[in-house]
């Protein structure tokens, strides 16, 4: 432990970047969500504080940890009390005033998963890591969240539950073996997406790549904020679309359906080298006229062989939230694809208001799920 030591990081340039991303392709969790190029993106394009931890070695990093300071989720701080017994958070006079001390969570990562991405001396190191969140949780920071993608991470339940976690199983992933053949990838589906998929090629809807120019950006994005308008969706701004396509280039593709040379949509992907993995992350079909072309099935279609050609091993359609009472959810499913829990474990850090929030949420959840 001697020669172990953990830094937290400000800003991910601090850090070298070969370095860091040695960390991430050498760890049994590296993702290119935990890649320095990606998380310099978020940083520079998002209102997030970085809250990196590296623990070094001799001055070299053995294991990294990205996180990001930003706003809770519902339900909102101002509801907290107004839902929740005074005799929940004590004594009412101790409460801080909400205007004056807003509450943040910090989380580790955001867009993306996260987690510790560790090389070598792994409880040791945890235990550090451990330290170092009590470093980056000050008085405004409600809790602490670890959002992974892997399953692996399992290897961390009971850990995480001495150290105060708690896990969540509200978000999932459908992921497709991609070393099956297509013909048994499609045999697999239900009889709805099959059908979907025969009538768009009859439609005689292209699926083409799409160069990652400015304006190509521009369109893209254009048509992915309507998407994400009409289903009341999280808006990223176009800044982050940007600095995407310029750090990481190689890591990002774009493909574009065309019919009767109309764009008729366009889905965003993310090549996880690290996981042998291509991930659909941001739909962008801008106009609800434009299903009768079936857009949606002949990009997931497209990009599926083509991940297949790329020699990758799993096709990932994205989070969606655990409920078979939820469209996108039953949709996603209907591709025939093996539903895979997101991992998140949450620990409080604001004693005062961390049990009220959670009664808070909780009567959030009854009424919303």
């Amino acid at each position: 432990m001697a020669d172990l030591a953990f830094r937290v990081h400000d800003s991910i340039d601090a850090v070298n970047e070969n370095q860091w991303n040695h960390v991430v392709e050498h760890s049994t969790n590296g993702s290119v969500f935990h890649r320095y190029e990606w998380l310099k993106a978020v940083e520079e394009s998002l209102s997030y504080d970085p809250k990196h931890v590296t623990v070094e070695k001799k001055g070299n990093p053995v294991a990294v940890f990205p996180n990001f300071v930003t706003d809770i989720d519902l339900p909102s701080v101002s509801s907290l009390l107004e839902n929740t017994p005074l005799s929940a958070v004590g004594d009412a006079a101790s409460v801080p005033s909400l205007g004056e001390v807003p509450l943040r969570r910090v989380i580790s990562a955001t867009p993306g998963y996260g987690g510790p991405a560790i090389t070598t001396n792994e409880e040791e190191v945890l235990d550090l890591l451990m330290e170092s969140v009590d470093e980056i949780c000050d008085g405004n920071v409600l809790n602490h969240v670890i959002k992974a993608k892997e399953t692996e991470y399992m290897r961390y339940g009971k850990y995480l539950a001495k150290q105060g976690y708690q896990p969540k199983l509200t978000d999932c992933r459908f992921e497709i073996d991609l070393t099956y053949d297509w013909d048994d990838i499609e045999a697999n589906m239900a009889k709805e997406r099959r059908k979907a998929i025969r009538k768009g090629r009859k439609s005689e809807t292209t699926v083409r790549e799409v160069d990652l120019t400015t304006d190509e950006l521009r369109e893209t994005y254009r048509q992915y904020r309507a998407n994400m308008t009409r289903v009341r969706g999280h808006v990223y701004p176009f800044e982050f679309f940007e600095r995407l396509a310029e750090e990481i280039p190689d890591r990002t593709k774009i493909f574009a359906a065309e019919a009767d040379g109309e764009d008729v949509g366009r889905y965003v992907y993310f090549l996880d080298d690290e996981r042998d993995t291509l991930h659909y992350y941001f739909p962008a079909i801008g106009d609800e006229s434009n299903f009768e072309h079936y857009p949606s099935e002949l990009l997931h279609e497209h990009a599926i062989k083509w991940g297949k050609e790329q020699g990758y091993n799993y096709y990932d359609f994205g989070s969606t939230g655990s409920t078979f009472k939820d469209g996108v959810f039953r949709y996603k499913e209907k591709y025939g694809g093996r539903p895979i829990p997101t991992l998140q474990w949450e620990k409080g850090q604001s004693p005062l208001l961390w049990g009220a929030y959670k009664l808070a949420r909780s009567a959030y959840r009854k009424k919303v799920y």
